[in-house]
């Protein structure tokens, strides 16, 4: 009896749509009868026999360039054209990954060599001694686990990979987070320096007018006429006469020398 195949879900899903837009009359001329008997066996069985898996990989190869076509693209409004159809009914997805059952059909293919490859291994029978019979076994034993080791070995070294991408990112996380919090920490010390040169000033110009109240004398405005607004002491008599806010905080950067200068 022939060797039987169980297909996955995908591929029994894709061959069963095939068969709907067959019976709509869209899968063209091309389509042979065997493609159709092999879809069915595949939407409604589950299974497909052991020289449907092996031709599975050649055909999409083959035909992957008719998906090009604009009808077999599912976002066209004439989808699905006949290229699309023979695609679903050989199993193959018209979205996403294109070639999952082409590449699921040679997984599979190798899988059956290496299970014929075992049993097709010198049995006891064959040999002269037992001694000899065990060798033989021992032997396609250890083929078996070496391909397992390599497969396994192959995987370790993808996630390492993957995993050292990741503490690179986390890595770059963490310096920018550092620069953060340093630029945050000069900011603040600025800001608490400008308080303080801002309440000195403060202070100054109210101990001043206590000295001057002390002893008897007013303040004298001078005269607009022949004050230097750019003077030194013009521009700290605007600082200290202007209301708290933005505008301060502005005039107080652009002049920081002459206001901060010792007198």
């Amino acid at each position: 009896m022939p060797l039987e195949v169980e297909v996955p879900k995908f591929i029994r899903d894709n061959a069963a749509r095939g068969l709907r837009y067959h019976e709509e009359g869209k899968s063209g001329d091309g389509v042979t009868d065997q493609t159709i008997r092999e879809a069915r066996d595949m939407a409604e069985e589950g299974r497909i026999s052991e020289d449907k898996v092996r031709r599975m990989g050649p055909w999409f190869e083959r035909h992957q360039g008719d998906m090009s076509a604009p009808k077999n693209d599912p976002d066209n409004e004439d989808f699905p054209g006949a290229g699309a159809v023979a695609w679903l009914l050989w199993g193959g997805s018209t979205s996403g990954d294109k070639m999952d059952a082409a590449k699921w059909a040679q997984r599979e293919s190798e899988r059956l060599d290496r299970e014929s490859a075992f049993y097709s291994a010198p049995t006891f029978m064959e040999h002269n001694t037992i001694e000899e019979a065990l060798a033989a076994v021992q032997a396609s034993l250890a083929e078996a686990v070496t391909t397992r080791d390599d497969i396994a070995a192959k995987a370790v070294e993808a996630a390492e990979s993957h995993k050292a991408e990741l503490a690179a990112r986390d890595t770059k996380v963490a310096e920018l987070t550092a620069a953060l919090d340093a630029s945050a920490k000069v900011v603040a010390e600025l800001t608490e320096k400008v308080a303080g040169l801002e309440s000195s000033a403060i202070s100054s110009s109210e101990q001043a007018a206590a000295i001057a109240a002390s002893v008897g004398v007013d303040p004298v405005e001078v005269p607009a006429a022949v004050t230097d607004d750019n003077s030194p002491d013009a521009i700290r008599a605007k600082f200290l006469s202007m209301p708290f806010g933005k505008e301060r905080q502005a005039f107080f950067a652009k002049h920081r020398k002459v206001i901060s200068a010792v007198r």
